[in-house]
């Protein structure tokens, strides 16, 4: 049979090991009570940013609404703003320079298919001669009129007499094809 000291050295020693098991539970327990905390925290952060996401979300009758909306818009400006025939192009370019005291002196033109149905792009190039004030009023006309005009480029084509200017202007527009 052991010993009185024999069995106070045992008991010290599973004494110390059960204390060391207590300890290393309590830190455990700590450590998933902090993780569980953050974690909630984090829980919190996402399930609010869920709800304010969800008060933004539109719902499916508006977004078909506003679409047709969209597509009625569209379907008037490509009316109002985009010719049907070539030879309005020209004259609304003949009466922008009558209007601005400017000679469009020579004018082409090449048609294009588009990314758009039912739409043809048309690149116009455009030599012009005038005062140069009129000639850029003439620019500014052309940007600024209710016939979709996009002013590509414009070049210095040589100067005349009297402070007139030649330029050469790139134009492009679209045209509704039937």
């Amino acid at each position: 049979m052991a010993t009185p000291a024999e069995l106070r050295l045992k008991l010290r020693i599973v004494t110390a090991a059960v204390s060391l098991l207590c300890v290393i539970t309590a830190g455990l327990l700590i450590l998933v009570h902090v993780r569980s905390a953050r974690d909630e925290a984090q829980f919190q952060a996402l399930h609010a940013q869920v709800q304010s996401s969800r008060g933004q979300l539109v719902p499916p009758q508006v977004v078909g609404d506003r679409v047709k909306e969209a597509r009625e818009q569209i379907g008037q400006f490509y009316e109002e703003r985009f010719p049907a025939a070539e030879s309005l192009i020209f004259e609304e370019l003949g009466k922008l320079a009558n209007e601005n005291q400017v000679h469009l002196t020579a004018a082409s033109y090449k048609t294009e298919e588009s990314d758009m149905p039912g739409i043809e792009q048309v690149q116009i190039g455009a030599n012009l001669n005038g005062n140069y004030a009129q000639a850029m009023k003439f620019i500014n006309a052309v940007e600024r009129d209710r016939m979709f005009f996009i002013v590509d480029g414009v070049s210095l084509g040589g100067e005349e007499a009297n402070g007139a200017v030649r330029l050469n202007i790139g134009l492009e527009t679209y045209m509704r094809t039937p």
